[in-house]
């Protein structure tokens, strides 16, 4: 009888461990880390912006509507 509750006991603790370490996996974000940007470098020319975007992980980010606003006008990322 003790032998049956310890294996029922372990059991459920493998399930209880494998249940928080998968609602963990899915419930994280996905995101992205912007590094640097040059929104304006010196010059008279246009279309020169840049921006330094990493991912961490291993899933895609769509980032097609993102956009970078300014005090001067927006920027969209192609």
């Amino acid at each position: 009888m003790i032998k049956k509750q310890g294996i029922l006991i372990g059991i459920a603790l493998v399930f209880l461990f494998t249940g928080i370490a998968l609602a963990t996996t899915s419930s994280a974000t996905l995101h992205v880390i912007i590094y640097a940007f040059d929104q304006n470098p010196a010059g008279s020319d246009e279309g020169n912006e840049w921006v330094t975007i990493h991912n961490p992980s291993n899933k895609s980010v769509d980032i097609g509507n993102w956009t970078f606003e300014s005090t001067h006008g927006t920027t969209v990322i192609d």
